[in-house]
């Protein structure tokens, strides 16, 4: 039996409320106890860039790739 237009409207709005009433406070909570991206500034490091794990590949490697 198919939905009317305003059983989908509700069943909507209560989709949206409970993301915003679960979901985006957890996600606030995740974001205030660590920093997921790491942006906070250590002055430690001698520098922030991170290498690739599989290392550099050759010349011969890129050209081959271009063409």
């Amino acid at each position: 039996m198919p939905r009317s237009r305003g059983t989908e409207r509700l069943l909507h709005a209560g989709l949206a409320a409970l993301y915003f009433a679960v979901v985006t406070p957890a996600g606030l909570c995740v974001r205030a106890v660590r920093d997921p991206l790491r942006r906070a500034w250590d002055g430690d490091r001698a520098s922030y860039l991170d290498r690739p794990a599989g290392g550099r590949p050759g010349r011969r490697a890129a050209e081959r790739a271009d063409g």
